[in-house]
């Protein structure tokens, strides 16, 4: 749960960075205390989000024969993040390789929504990495970067980054 003070969708990305950054720099994406002030680097515009995509480019040459998901390196295929059904656009972005067993396993579902509340701290940093960027990226389009709650269950969490994604209607 983040803190009090993060009452946005802009801010609510930034705080997710903020923990990924504290993953890979000291070993704990709950590391308050430097979640905090990375956070704070963020949105002060002090630690530019562009540190966060250099990492991703260098994970994606890292993870290239291996399911981003569980490590495997048999059967791989391309798997979109936010799935097309859900308006994900079909680019290297939205892409990471997937086991055939977890690419049918997760469908039509976004990271947190196949993950959930219990295991949010399992979403593979590379994986977490891509979806923010692709969730600013949408809220931003629509207007909601700085909305509180989009999914009306009356508290801000990873759960309200997933709804700019709308599934496809029949």
């Amino acid at each position: 749960m983040p803190p009090r003070n993060v009452r946005t969708i802009r801010d609510l990305i930034y705080w997710e960075y903020a923990k990924l950054i504290a993953g890979s720099a000291v070993g704990d994406r709950k590391n308050y205390g430097f979640i905090m002030h990375t956070y704070n680097n963020l949105k002060t515009k002090k630690l530019p989000p562009s540190t966060i995509l250099r990492e991703n480019q260098k994970l994606v040459k890292e993870a290239s024969n291996i399911c981003s998901y569980c490590g495997f390196n048999q059967d791989l295929q391309w798997e979109h993040i936010i799935p097309k059904s859900r308006g994900g656009p079909d680019t290297i972005d939205n892409m990471v390789l997937s086991c055939k067993k977890c690419n049918l396993s997760k469908g039509d579902r976004d990271p947190f929504e196949w993950y959930g509340k219990e295991r949010r701290y399992e979403v593979p940093r590379l994986v977490l990495g891509k979806y923010l960027k692709l969730a600013y990226e949408a809220h931003e389009k629509s207007g909601t970067l700085d909305s509180q709650d989009l999914n009306a269950d009356e508290t801000l969490d990873v759960f309200d980054l997933g709804v700019v994604f709308k599934k496809a209607t029949p």
